[in-house]
């Protein structure tokens, strides 16, 4: 493995080292936030909110997709990391294979169960008799893509896995850049309106496969792709399925609360949804941000942990969660002063603005939170806990979010709506930070306890 790549997962200094391995990613989560951003912002220039609308009550099926992938990507990266921890590349190897076929393979089953099932899932996304066209329009041909949608997401985390930042950031600009050239092309020059933005979105995706295919075949990657490497070795599988399936659990349990966050935004009208859909894209850039920095820890914790390396572990996770809640809490005052302003910058329309700055002004009260809350999430899942990890997954929107957003609307209507995820973002961070910190105790004791 690269020398200077090993030093930094085991020896550099840990602030420099966790932002030289994830500003990559986070620069590539920020492509990806553009990404989100771009299918809004040209869809906004139709000036139709019922085309808006139907992007963002469409968005859960392309999480959905990514909840999917990320069970093999989370899981085959975690043991990815270790295995390298371990000195045991052909392992590695065996796990990137595997998992990539897994991948394809479910991506496959998706499209033809999505494309017999459409009618009843556009439904269900809360689209009503103004939006229903153009969410059949756009589901249909994400559906169509799901097998790229979810390889491309994979293919990103996998690199990853093995501390190589730069080349899943060049993947994820690839796919961006190729979108913001396309949308206008497919949505304006051939009249496409929001089915042409969803054709964009997947061949950005293809193009994004490609580059990470020529990382593997060009030997820029630590490991291989190949037919010898696939295996039907249970421990592979089992440490794809029992740490991604958490992950891919609380993915999946987002879109299911973005799906009925929908639906109860639609009693309050069209305006209400598109102007969530403006906002919750927003303020994905701190979500991305987070997931970024959790993305460039996670090779270092799964290493350290897997050389027993405990004290610069904990070293990285402090560090982390120091970080993420200082740029949660300065993007926290830049939306809730320029909320107005930057929900202008998506659609001319005033409801839809007025709408968007008040639901930006509350939700992004959970970005103090929500960063050490995936960087715990994160190091459980680098750490092969998979029950603490399902736990986790299933608390966010499961077992608080989800429940609130029904008690709080029926109590206080569209307050108590919004309110919900601040709240429920506030209670998971607490319980995340006690389930980390007691496994982190128990690691600590047990090693002390091995050594003579």
């Amino acid at each position: 493995m690269n020398e200077k790549r090993l030093r930094l997962l085991s020896e550099a200094p840990v602030m420099p080292a966790i932002i030289k391995m994830s500003l990559p990613v986070v620069m590539g989560m920020m492509v990806q936030v553009l990404y989100n951003l771009v299918d809004v912002f040209f869809v906004g220039m139709l000036h139709d909110q019922y085309q808006l609308a139907a992007v963002n009550l469409a968005a859960p099926i392309a999480m959905i997709l990514m909840a999917i992938a990320s069970v093999i990507g989370t899981g085959a990266s975690s043991y990815i990391s270790r295995s390298i921890g371990e000195g045991k590349l052909p392992r590695a190897s065996q796990t990137l294979t595997t998992g990539l076929v897994a991948c394809v393979v479910m991506g496959c089953v998706v499209t033809l169960a999505g494309s017999l099932t459409i009618e009843p899932i556009v439904q269900a996304l809360g689209a009503d008799a103004d939006t229903f066209a153009p969410t059949h329009a756009y589901v249909a041909v994400i559906l169509l893509g799901s097998a790229l949608l979810m390889v491309n997401y994979a293919m990103g985390q996998l690199l990853r896995a093995e501390g190589a930042m730069m080349p899943s950031m060049v993947g994820m600009l690839i796919g961006t850049v190729s979108n913001i050239i396309l949308d206008p092309v497919f949505i304006f020059g051939l009249h496409l309106g929001v089915t042409g933005a969803a054709v964009a979105t997947v061949l950005g995706n293809a193009l994004g496969i490609g580059f990470y295919v020529f990382c593997y075949c060009s030997g820029k990657s630590a490991l291989q792709i190949g037919r010898s490497y696939f295996s039907t070795d249970s421990v592979i599988w089992k440490e794809i399925f029992t740490i991604g399936t958490p992950s891919g659990l609380n993915q999946l349990l987002v879109s299911i609360a973005l799906i009925l966050c929908n639906n109860v935004a639609a009693t309050y009208g069209s305006d209400l949804v598109a102007g969530m859909g403006i906002s919750a894209k927003i303020i994905t850039l701190g979500s991305f941000i987070f997931m970024g920095i959790s993305a460039g820890c996670q090779p270092m914790i799964g290493y350290n942990y897997g050389a027993r390396n405990l004290n610069r572990l904990q070293s990285i996770v402090k560090n982390g969660i120091t970080l993420t809640t200082g740029i949660g809490l300065t993007l926290a005052v830049v939306f809730g002063i320029g909320a107005p302003w930057i929900i202008g910058c998506f659609t001319p329309l005033p409801e839809v603005r007025q709408a968007g700055a008040h639901a930006l002004r509350i939700t992004m009260l959970s970005l103090p939170f929500v960063g050490s809350q995936m960087l715990s999430a994160s190091t459980i899942q680098a750490m092969g806990k998979a029950l603490p990890g399902l736990f986790l997954s299933i608390a966010r929107q499961g077992l608080f979010y989800i429940p609130l957003l029904y008690t709080l609307n029926h109590f206080f209507a569209l307050e108590g709506f919004l309110f919900a995820q601040p709240i429920s973002d506030f209670i998971t961070l607490c319980i995340s930070l006690c389930i980390l910190t007691t496994l982190l105790r128990k690691e600590m004791r047990q090693q002390q306890e091995l050594q003579p």
